[in-house]
């Protein structure tokens, strides 16, 4: 097997908000691919898959041309500013280890920066925290951001820096965590604002400038802090030849899962549209469902090599779960709703078993065990 793939590592995308709180150092959450995968691999190319000739079955990689007998695309997505004048200049996004190292350093200046501010309208810019986007990552983002200046940095700067602080969640639907049920939707609205953060729903950002934030009601936002975890896009794909994809640039994929009219290309994760029914609606770009999807298309590989009939992929959803901050979190499966401490350790242990090797379980447990009788790590990267 052949491997190509722009880090050397496999990062651990769901838990990159903790990273960004000091929850986790980041080198817990990345897994060196030669290590976990050495056993699997051939040959691994540290690159880009600039292009994919189907006529020829190559691939450019620099200035390498990988041969394949069979292609899995599996390359993923990244923050999607939607042309928002700003907000790609402007803003934090949060998809890579670089990107929760800049938060995190970002957070910590601010404090500092703030500690010595005069002017009391400044240092509230200064201390504005805004997350745009009410997805799951931007709840959980929001949560560990408020738990990190409540719960952590309190311990190290004035009660009248704290007060000062403020972290606010804007989200342009007119309720929290789409892909889940009302029920829970509701219940997470309710414990983000009883905890103090500033849920603004049904708001649109128009503007984002260095140090403010335009939404469009014509409010202006005073922040120099604003984290965009508002959408994704595909990662672009260059073909030799035209092929099937949607209005956003999803590679349309078959029952199998395959590219349609090409039996040696398949595609998975967020970078794929897999039609649910005969509607124009799509199995959502999440963590379980690219996890599944993967286990489909290595069978069907198999039964490829073997000439025998393909299996189609059915997705069956296994439930969900999201933490609300420390010793919170909400879940649900089969329409049944439960949270609190046991969910939030039930999510953790979950988390941990999505881990490859078994060190890099032992340390993000050990990470997460001392956050519970200490203060997160504030410390600068």
């Amino acid at each position: 097997m052949t491997m190509i793939g722009e880090k050397n590592y496999f990062l651990f995308t769901p838990l990159l908000h903790e990273v960004a709180t000091g929850s986790i150092n980041p080198q817990n959450i990345i897994e060196p691919i030669r290590e976990v995968l050495g056993c699997c691999i051939d040959e691994f190319y540290l690159g880009k898959a600039e292009k994919i000739n189907i006529k020829n079955k190559t691939i450019n990689v620099g200035e390498c041309v990988v041969l394949y007998d069979f292609l899995v695309i599996a390359s993923g997505a990244e923050t999607n500013f939607y042309n928002i004048a700003g907000a790609q200049e402007y803003s934090f996004a949060l998809k890579s280890v670089e990107d929760a190292i800049k938060i995190k350093n970002h957070i910590i200046s601010q404090m500092e920066r703030a500690s010595y501010a005069k002017d009391g309208a400044l240092r509230k810019k200064m201390l504005s925290f805004v997350v745009v986007g009410g997805g799951p990552t931007g709840v959980e983002l929001a949560a560990e951001l408020h738990e990190l200046i409540k719960n952590s940095f309190s311990h190290y700067y004035k009660k009248e820096l704290i007060e000062d602080a403020s972290v606010s969640l804007i989200q342009k639907d007119k309720g929290l965590l789409p892909q889940f049920s009302p029920k829970v939707r509701e219940r997470s609205l309710e414990i983000l604002t009883k905890k103090g953060i500033n849920i603004m729903l049904d708001t649109e950002v128009v503007e984002v400038g260095a140090s403010h934030l335009l939404l469009r009601s014509k409010k202006r936002i005073e922040t120099e802090s604003v984290f965009w975890v508002a959408g994704i896009k595909p990662k672009e794909i260059n073909f030799d030849q035209k092929v099937a994809r949607w209005k956003d640039g999803r590679l349309i994929v078959n029952k199998y899962l395959g590219l349609e009219g090409h039996k040696d290309i398949f595609a998975l994760g967020d970078n794929t549209a897999f039609r649910v029914g005969e509607t124009d609606n799509f199995l959502p770009g999440l963590a379980q469902v690219a996890e599944k999807e993967a286990v489909s298309v290595a069978e069907n590989i198999y039964l490829s090599v073997k000439n025998k009939e393909l299996k189609p992929f059915k997705y069956r959803h296994t439930g969900s779960m999201i933490s609300l901050g420390q010793w919170m979190a909400i879940g649900e499966v089969a329409n049944f709703v439960f949270l609190g401490r046991i969910t939030w350790w039930i999510w953790r242990t979950l988390y941990l078993s999505k881990f490859i090797s078994l060190r890099k379980k032992i340390k993000v447990a050990i990470d997460w065990t001392i956050n519970i009788f200490s203060p997160r790590d504030i410390s600068e990267f």
